[in-house]
């Protein structure tokens, strides 16, 4: 015998589940920032790191009484020494040689003459600084370093006469012997500090030397 169950009418009730809704508000077990995040926060520390520490060596390097300038200051007094001693001493020897004791007249007058340039390049340093563009300027110091040190070598012959000073012809204070040691004097002079104010010119265009800051 077979029995046949009746159908329900109504269909079963469907059970709907229902799952919370995310909130954008971040969680205490939300993932860590991802890797490429990291190093973009990496690479903007970098950069803003290197233009803090460029900008601190610029400033060193502007500072007037900073070791750097100390350091460029000893390199100018070394070019000067040896350029300025080097192009004078054929002048030099042309002036002493023919003299009695000409020979350690022209050691001593040319050793004197480097330290001479060695400080004539440091002047010159500090006179002639950045963004400074007058070529007069530049004249200007090699000339004062020029005549003085003229001047100064020049030896009055003992034949003079003082108060007023007469040493003869041709103009009565100065002489044919002081005319000659003027102008023998003033060719090593402008060789001496004229070679090395080119020599720091051109340790200037290749940054070997910088430029004493304004």
């Amino acid at each position: 015998r077979s029995f046949i169950l009746p159908r329900s009418s109504s269909s079963t009730p469907s059970t709907t589940l229902k799952y919370p809704t995310t909130t954008n508000n971040p969680s205490p077990c939300s993932p860590p920032p991802s890797i490429s995040t990291l190093s973009t926060n990496n690479k903007q520390s970098l950069i803003l790191s290197a233009s803090n520490d460029k900008n601190e060596i610029d400033k060193n390097n502007k500072d007037k009484f900073s070791f750097y300038q100390r350091i460029e200051s000893t390199k100018t007094a070394l070019l000067g020494l040896l350029s300025g001693g080097i192009l004078s001493t054929p002048f030099i020897a042309y002036h002493d040689l023919p003299l009695n004791n000409g020979v350690a007249q022209w050691e001593f007058d040319t050793d004197m003459g480097s330290l001479e340039s060695a400080l004539f390049a440091i002047v010159y340093r500090y006179c002639v600084r950045e963004e400074d563009d007058n070529d007069m300027l530049n004249m200007g110091v090699v000339g004062a370093f020029v005549i003085t040190r003229t001047l100064s070598r020049i030896q009055v012959p003992s034949y003079c006469t003082a108060v007023p000073l007469d040493c003869g012809d041709p103009l009565g204070y100065f002489d044919y012997d002081m005319i000659q040691q003027l102008f023998l004097n003033g060719l090593e002079s402008v060789a001496m500090f004229g070679g090395a104010a080119l020599a720091m010119e051109y340790a200037y265009s290749k940054k070997w030397i910088g430029k004493f800051p304004n």
